[in-house]
């Protein structure tokens, strides 16, 4: 009997163990205990930090993070072996685009199952790009030129990556632009009326532009005094010239001649006159042959005041009315010719061909001719090669039925002139 129940006994106590241990097994543990923690951000990578404070009893068999752009966080980082508690666990992920805002949580598991840490977010910040450095070479701030005269600007600008574009601004008047970090301009003075100029040189590198701007003083030439002094009543007082006193052309019977000793060929209708040389390729008109003829007109479209004589006058607004009414057919795409004038140079100015005293007076001396997109058309247009270049296309629907001549002939292929 007493043997039946020291059996009993021990089998009781058997039963009772086991249950215990089970019960410990299912109750006394649990999923591990995880914080996220902080994100180190470099350039276009994060490291992500986590810490696991509890296994729950159970091997950690692994751990990480899952991360995405939104709170769905779509991509997972695993990470496996021995870990420490209470001491960070990290990982880094590359890649990263600037600007975007990520989120990301430490994740933990056992056998009981996965725990999560809370949900993190951060942007990865924008990287600085300073603008480019613009700089105007030529000519000098603040520098006071004649009216007349021919002024190379030149422009620069420097970027810490690219500048992708430099466009050039007289008067806030678009001139020139490149695709470089560099640009030239030759702005000739000539048809400009005195005053300031503000000379402005814009780049840009594709995400940020600056600027830079210098001041120009234009001042009036002789001409335009002798112009007004020619206006006034003391010297409108000049007796008509007579039948037995021969002329070669208007006015130019009462010229000084030892002021203006040399005289110009007969250039049809438009005449001739008396001038001097004054250095550099220029000349000075006798100022009361400009004063009969040389007379200022608006350019239709363009609205632009440009001298010209008075017997061309009607020929240039007839060109340039062609140019505000008339389009063209471009690589498929109708454009208006006005969107084909980049620049304008020229009209009146007293000057030799090309600058150039050992030649001939250019045809702008009579202010017979005008200059269109000068800065790339001091050649040859071949207009089999190039049927779309903008001045062949303008000689074409605008100066030709205008009446003008065109210099292509001769290599010059910005120059538009009238002969009559």
């Amino acid at each position: 009997m007493s043997k039946r129940l020291s059996l009993s006994v021990v089998i009781g106590v058997l039963v009772l163990l086991i249950s215990v241990f089970s019960i410990k097994s299912v109750y006394l543990t649990a999923r591990p205990t995880v914080d996220t923690a902080q994100v180190h951000i470099k350039e276009d990578r994060a490291t992500l930090e986590g810490i696991i404070h509890k296994t729950g009893g159970k091997e950690i068999t692994r751990y990480g993070f899952r991360w995405g752009t939104s709170q769905g966080l779509d991509q997972e980082e695993n990470l496996s072996g021995t870990i420490n508690l209470n001491q960070d666990f990290s990982i880094t992920i590359k890649g990263l685009k600037e600007g975007v805002t990520y989120y990301y949580r430490a994740f933990a598991v056992n056998a009981k199952g996965t725990a999560y840490g809370d949900i993190k977010s951060f942007t990865v910040p924008l990287k600085y790009n300073p603008p480019p450095v613009v700089s105007i070479t030529s000519p000098g701030d603040s520098m006071t030129i004649t009216r007349g005269e021919v002024v190379k600007i030149a422009a620069s600008a420097t970027d810490d990556n690219k500048v992708k574009a430099m466009e050039l601004y007289i008067n806030n008047i678009a001139k020139k632009k490149t695709d470089s970090g560099s640009l030239t301009y030759n702005w000739n003075t000539g048809g400009m009326d005195p005053g300031k100029y503000a000379i402005k040189a814009t780049a840009g590198d594709g995400v940020k532009t600056d600027e830079k701007t210098i001041n120009i003083t234009v001042k009036d030439d002789l001409i335009k005094v002798a112009q007004v002094a020619v206006s006034s009543p003391a010297t409108n007082k000049v007796s008509t010239p007579t039948k037995t006193v021969p002329t070669p052309s208007r006015g130019v019977n009462y010229t000084n001649k030892s002021k203006y000793p040399r005289l110009s060929k007969i250039n049809g209708s438009f005449g001739q006159f008396y001038y001097r040389d004054t250095g550099g390729g220029t000349i000075e008109i006798d100022p009361r042959w400009i004063a009969e003829n040389i007379v200022t007109i608006k350019l239709p479209g363009i609205n632009r005041y440009v001298q010209v004589h008075k017997n061309a006058k009607d020929n240039f607004i007839q060109a340039f009315t062609y140019i505000k009414n008339g389009t063209t057919v471009i690589n498929g795409r109708r454009v208006p010719l006005l969107s084909l004038v980049e620049t304008i140079d020229g009209t009146f100015v007293s000057r030799h061909v090309n600058w150039n005293p050992s030649k001939g007076l250019s045809n702008h001396s009579w202010g017979t001719a005008i200059d269109i997109n000068a800065d790339n058309h001091f050649r040859y247009v071949n207009p089999n090669w190039e049927p779309d270049d903008p001045n062949y296309i303008l000689w074409v629907k605008a100066f030709r039925p205008a009446g003008f001549s065109w210099g292509n002939s001769y290599s010059d292929s910005m120059h538009y002139e009238l002969l009559k």
